[in-house]
């Protein structure tokens, strides 16, 4: 694509793909350099006890910004750990979340993806908050993620964490329904290479590479680089839709350990993505510095600072490019004996630049700043040590579009036994408007002309406006978990959730006269509310070592609706109202088979359906494994997500794809 103007002549990722390849150069001259690399080893179901299968034995970061079990958290967290995801055969981050209990995941075409859970969700779904090793990549302009540009080496990720519900106390606004935390593993932890190549029909390509060494004798480092080339979706018809996309995704991780109670971590990053049916080129480059210091016992402290960068060329949309600056930190430190407490302080720097493209879109104001303050403060109280713990938090925003918010939260477990919790908690949390919605600055044309009272032709078009105030949630959760046995593992989640103030157009209407149509501008408003209720619950039993099944079910039903939305009902059956799927690991010898049959619930304009993926793969040695996928096997096609507006809309084929990965 050509760009009709280049945004900025300053763009820092005009040319990432001689970045990328520079990346993979260094990895093959410091492999050549130095020898054989010691060997990293592969782990299967048999390596693991029972234990390490269950959930006795996870920790997680997500829910309170520090390390503890998941056993003991008062959230509905779901962890979906390396091997869940090099067993799944999912090439994507986006596809990876489909194996989380009460995750809606559907794809709008072969690029775009609509993820959320308990609701409200949409190819701008804008009440999930994602996080990848501490960088927040939900857009404070367009209110979302782009999940296209969420590129990563998957055999580098050490876990997904998944909040389901609100984590505003701690991450702050827009973790309204839920938080997504990639965490991949330090650079001390994928020391050796590793090498992979896959093809098939419709994952046309991917490959990539890591290696990873150490610089000094407590320093470590890794370099990887990879690409994707993803073929066509297919319309209802059975022709080739033309949405295909490729990738290509490169960086560095340096880990140093001065000593035994410090570590100093450096992330850069970069990826571009090309997609063909929305003519859209994407790029992103970032880099995160992070110090972490343990002071003492229990008291530790935290500084991170990192800068992104986005630019998106979209012909038939709009031009952008977003620079943020981010800076936190945060101390824990004990209270005598039964108080723990964690505090933060953060600010937030945001420019943005905007193009227009395409006479869809208008742009009012090409430069947009925007800046957040943010502290927030956590105290856990052992009222009876590892039996009773209360938790209360609140975090404080300053921003510049609804000026402060307070996201308080209460939150109990109860162990009547050292395998069994109950739980409770009680929240508010707030979407903030981002800056399309919150401030003049685009105009989005919805519908053909309408004639006016004048009798004249108006485009209607939705305009942002700067009275909107935040969406709020306040969400009322109850949990239990039990590990029944060695084997047996269950967890159930239960929720509701009264929203209020929630965005949408409103009842002004300014007819601006023009030749030869004039525009019906639309400005937004806080239009409506409802609630939504319901649960998920998972089962997991390792019936032997070598065998482990995962059954889970979530129910969502909401009462929820926008009046003034010519579809009014489009938020209810946005989301499917049931979900389920099983999943089998199974191991023999050398072999691994692992399936996942999943069923969706309808949802508007969409049947449902369901569908299974197969993954069979062979490990002649620690170094080699070759493996066979195959994803959709039930249907030649089926639809996942409605028509999408400004964006095509295609249905997901059946696929097979073959990889070979060699470890040294």
């Amino acid at each position: 694509m050509t760009n009709p103007r280049p945004l900025r002549s300053c763009d820092l990722v005009s040319f990432p793909a001689p970045v990328i390849a520079r990346c993979a150069l260094v990895g093959a001259a410091i492999f050549l350099g130095q020898g054989a690399a010691r060997a990293t080893t592969i782990h299967d179901l048999a390596d693991l006890s029972i234990e390490e299968l269950m959930a006795e034995s996870v920790t997680v970061t997500s829910v309170s910004k520090r390390e503890q079990k998941l056993s003991d958290t008062a959230s509905a967290v779901t962890v979906l750990s390396n091997q869940d995801i090099r067993r799944s055969g999912v090439t994507t981050v986006a596809d990876a979340l489909r194996l989380v209990p009460g995750m809606n995941v559907g794809s709008a075409n072969a690029s775009e993806w609509s993820i959320s859970t308990r609701g409200s969700n949409s190819l701008y779904a804008n009440k999930l908050l994602v996080v990848v090793d501490g960088r927040a990549v939900y857009s404070p302009m367009f209110s979302g993620v782009y999940w296209d540009i969420e590129q990563t080496l998957l055999d580098d990720v050490d876990r997904i964490e998944v909040i389901r519900g609100p984590g505003a106390t701690v991450w702050g606004a827009n973790a309204v329904n839920g938080v997504v935390n990639v965490v991949t593993r330090s650079a001390k932890d994928t020391q050796g290479g590793l090498v992979y190549g896959a093809a098939g029909d419709v994952e046309d390509l991917g490959g990539g590479m890591r290696f990873g060494g150490q610089l000094a004798e407590n320093t470590y480092y890794r370099v990887f680089a990879t690409h994707l080339t993803h073929g066509d979706h297919v319309l209802a018809n059975g022709k080739d839709a033309g949405d295909g996309w490729q990738a290509q995704h490169g960086g560095f991780r340096m880990d140093h350990y001065p000593d035994p109670d410090t570590q100093l971590t450096w992330l850069t990053g970069a990826t571009t993505v090309r997609t063909d049916d929305t003519l859209t080129d994407a790029r992103n480059a970032n880099t995160l510095a992070r110090f972490q210091k343990r002071l003492a016992t229990d008291t530790t402290f935290e500084v991170q600072a990192y800068y992104d960068q986005r630019v998106r060329e979209e012909v038939q949309r709009v031009n952008s490019r977003i620079d943020t600056v981010d800076l936190t930190a945060q101390h824990t430190f004990p209270m005598g004996e039964r108080i723990d407490v964690i505090w933060g302080l953060g600010y937030r720097h945001m420019e943005a630049t905007l193009e227009q493209t395409s006479p869809v879109l208008e742009v009012r104001d090409g430069e947009v700043r925007s800046q957040l303050f943010s502290a927030f403060v956590q105290n856990e109280f052992k009222v009876i040590p590892d039996q009773v713990v209360f938790t209360a938090g609140v975090k404080i925003e300053h921003n510049d579009y609804t000026g402060v918010e307070i996201q308080p939260s209460v939150r109990g477990i109860y162990k009547p036994t050292r395998r069994q919790t109950l739980w409770a908690a009680v929240s508010r949390a707030v979407r903030t408007p981002g800056g399309v919605e919150g401030d003049d600055i685009l105009a989005v044309a919805i519908s053909p002309p309408i004639v006016g009272p004048d009798g004249g032709l108006y485009v209607p078009r939705i305009v942002g406006n700067p009275e909107t105030r935040s969406e709020v949630l306040w969400a009322y959760e109850l949990g239990y978990r039990i590990q029944a046995s060695r084997r047996v593992h269950a967890d159930l989640a239960l929720f509701y959730n009264d929203y209020s103030d929630l965005i949408s157009m409103g009842t002004t209407r300014e007819f601006i006269p023009g030749t030869p149509v004039g525009s019906m501008d639309i400005p937004g408003a806080n239009a409506f509310g409802g609630q939504t209720y319901g649960g998920e619950v998972s089962v997991t039993v390792a019936p032997t070592p070598f065998w482990k099944l995962t059954a889970s079910y979530s129910l969502l039903i909401a009462d929820i609706i926008d009046p003034a939305n010519p579809q009014p009902d489009s938020i209810e059956r946005g989301s499917p109202r049931n979900q389920a799927a099983l999943r089998s690991s199974h191991d023999f010898g050398r072999w691994s088979v692992d399936a996942t049959v999943r069923y969706v619930d309808a949802i508007l304009f969409v049947p449902s359906y369901i569908t299974a993926d197969l993954r069979l793969a062979y490990r002649p040695n620690d170094q080699f494994e070759f493996a066979l996928v195959g994803q959709n096997l039930l249907q030649d096609q089926h639809r996942e997500q409605g028509p999408p507006l400004l964006s095509s809309n295609s249905e997901v084929p059946r696929g097979f794809y073959g990889k070979i990965t060699w470890r040294f």
